[in-house]
């Protein structure tokens, strides 16, 4: 039985770490890089204690034929009398990282706003390509009815709620019956609702909704929008 023995420290796609332990003593480190593309290795064998000559030749052997892989092809091992002398691990402070993960939330929350404004800038141009006069809603529509956008022709009025993602079946429900409850115009009124996707049932919910509270439901897919104002189609994919 051999007095050197070998444990595996670190491991790469392309280089393994060995730490090196003679009658129980650590001695060194053996570093290996593998060369790409081919089963040549080059081997870099740190030597931190005083071994004699023999036991130097004895750990070489040993290491030709426990570690290197293809001892038949080309290998090539450096050695070298090494003295350590300090080590250096560095761990984020915790209250560093809390930090960086709130500046990463604020950047993607201002992100995920800008891209809402951007939804609804071309709702508008998608509207305005259908002979539509659209404008902002107001603070009013917008912050009870959760209106983001009023357009308008000469028999219609109506109003767009623009999201980013899926609309659920009850905001659905609450955006047309608010909808239903506006008496300032005598044009037709139509609650529109703007999403990427909408329920599985959402056309018969669309139907009832119309039955009962007699007004004109319209639901708009995101494909169509960008689809029709493709110059946003890329950042609203």
């Amino acid at each position: 039985m051999s007095d050197f023995k070998f444990r595996r420290a670190i491991r790469t796609a392309s280089s393994e770490q060995y730490d090196i332990y003679y009658l129980g003593e650590n001695i060194g480190e053996l570093h290996i890089h593998f060369m790409e593309q081919s089963s040549n290795e080059i081997c870099n064998l740190l030597v931190t204690k005083d071994l004699e000559e023999f036991n130097k030749e004895n750990l070489v052997d040993e290491i030709v034929d426990t570690i290197i892989s293809n001892p038949e092809d080309f290998f090539w091992i450096n050695v070298f009398k090494a003295t350590y002398e300090f080590g250096i691990i560095n761990e984020p402070h915790p209250d560093s990282l809390k930090a960086r993960q709130k500046d990463l939330a604020k950047v993607l929350n201002t992100f995920q706003v800008a891209k809402g404004q951007l939804s609804e800038v071309a709702a508008m141009e998608y509207f305005r390509g259908f002979d539509y006069e659209v404008k902002e809603a107001s603070d009013y529509y917008d912050k009870n009815l959760k209106i983001d956008l009023i357009g308008e022709n000469h028999t219609e009025q109506i109003y767009i709620q623009v999201k980013l993602g899926m609309v659920g079946e009850q905001e659905i429900i609450k955006t047309v019956s608010k909808v239903s409850e506006i008496n300032n115009t005598k044009k037709s009124k139509i609650a529109c609702i703007v999403a990427e996707k909408f329920p599985v049932k959402s056309e018969f919910l669309r139907n009832r909704l119309e039955s009962e509270l007699n007004v004109e439901v319209m639901f708009v897919h995101k494909y169509q929008v960008v689809d029709s104002v493709s110059k946003y189609k890329r950042t609203l994919k």
